[in-house]
């Protein structure tokens, strides 16, 4: 094909492709679906909707480009109990092979205005999910949230069924499953144990030991999810990054085993859960190789009621110094009530103290939201403050008297 016809096929591409124009303007030439998807791979999902109306050669394309992003959120409701949208785009995909062998990512989100609007017949969209999930032999990137918790007291066994079988899942690299039922559990395990490219793995509300093998996972670099989750699946393993979720209590045998990953756990985010000075003692006897720790401190329920403000944090000074690597401190997630807005003189101190006992100390984030960073040049301490960017929430403005 002539280069004046790729552009004049552009062209028309982007200008809606009204089936008449493009037709005038491609005339009878025909292209390779390879060159079609070259052309067709940047426009948006409106006009590949209208570019499949063109010819079949055209809509095999453009569905095939359609549906290797597959993003999908349903609010469920009263009046609306069923997820039609994800059963359309399953029974699709399980209909046409090479629609699935296309799939890159499958994203399903089903919100539920009280976690209990789902029709009688939801095991029929769980099973096209399920298919459609096996014959995706090319994901890369899986997320579900499909808010199934409700079912666990059910005594039908209503889930999501994975894959037992090698399905030669070569490129999956992104697990998160939220909510995918209590039944799939002991079967995720298995899936998991045969694709061992996984990179990320995400099982927020999985409570339980994982029984993975142990050669499964050989790659996993980071995961989320709870305490006893994290103390199964991390050892033996190269995990730098972990986030814990959850409200358990964090033993210190389960906090011992988190550490025996292949490469030094680097970064470790506890902003998913209230962390108590008695749990970040035990954090970091246990994992103080950390560079980059994010906490959402519970100091109001460990510390006497009296003291209020900015001054709690100063309790932190003889726990940070065992983290001999931490570069990065973010407290961020953390409540503070404050009780003036003149705090910056408080956390420059604070900076001050904590840098004396982690002298690897380089960035700091306050509950204010403001972020302190080192100068190696004049050894001083600077909040980055860009203009009109910091918002002082409501909590932090001193109380006012009633009728003022």
């Amino acid at each position: 094909m002539a280069m004046g016809s790729f552009v004049a096929l552009s062209f028309a591409a982007d200008r809606s492709l009204e089936q008449g124009d493009v037709l005038q303007t491609v005339g009878s030439t025909s292209l390779p679906n390879e060159t079609l998807a070259s052309i067709f791979c940047g426009l948006s999902p409106s006009i590949l909707t209208s570019t499949a109306r063109v010819s079949r050669q055209w809509r095999a394309v453009a569905e095939w480009i359609l549906y290797s992003n597959v993003f999908i959120t349903e609010s469920l409701s009263p009046t609306s109990q069923f997820p039609y949208r994800t059963l359309r785009c399953c029974q699709t995909i399980v209909q046409h092979p090479h629609l699935a062998s296309g799939v890159k990512k499958f994203h399903v989100r089903w919100i539920s205005e009280r976690g209990d609007h789902y029709g009688p017949f939801l095991d029929v969209v769980l099973s096209n999910l399920s298919q459609a999930i096996a014959g995706a032999a090319n994901l890369e990137s899986l997320d579900l949230y499909l808010g199934l918790p409700s079912f666990l007291e059910s005594p039908a066994p209503t889930s999501l069924v994975f894959p037992t079988t090698d399905c030669s899942f070569h490129f999956l690299r992104h697990i998160s499953l939220n909510g995918i039922g209590h039944f799939s559990r002991n079967r995720l395990a298995y899936f998991l144990n045969i694709v061992p490219s996984i990179l990320h793995l995400r099982l927020p509300d999985y409570r339980d030991q994982m029984a993975v093998l142990p050669h499964a996972l050989p790659s996993l670099v980071s995961f989320c999810g709870s305490p006893r989750a994290a103390a199964t699946v991390l050892p033996g393993r190269p995990v730098q990054s972990l986030a814990l979720i959850g409200q358990d209590y964090v033993t210190e045998a389960d906090l011992s085993r988190m550490a025996l990953t292949t490469l030094p756990l680097s970064v470790l985010d506890l902003s998913g859960m209230s962390v108590t000075p008695i749990l970040l003692r035990n954090v970091s006897r246990s994992l103080p190789m950390v560079e980059f720790l994010k906490v959402k401190l519970a100091l109001r329920h460990t510390l006497h009621f009296a003291l209020s403000g900015i001054r709690l944090l100063a309790a932190l000074s003889h726990l940070l110094g065992a983290f001999y690597r931490l570069v990065t401190l973010d407290l961020s997630p953390t409540h503070v009530d404050y009780v003036s807005l003149n705090n910056s003189a408080e956390e420059l101190s604070l900076c001050q103290s904590w840098h004396t006992v982690c002298p690897s100390l380089r960035r700091i984030v306050f509950p204010s939201q403001t972020e302190w960073l080192f100068h190696e040049d004049g050894g001083a301490w600077v909040p980055i403050i860009e203009e009109g960017s910091r918002r002082r929430p409501a909590f932090y403005s001193p109380k006012k008297n009633v009728g003022s």
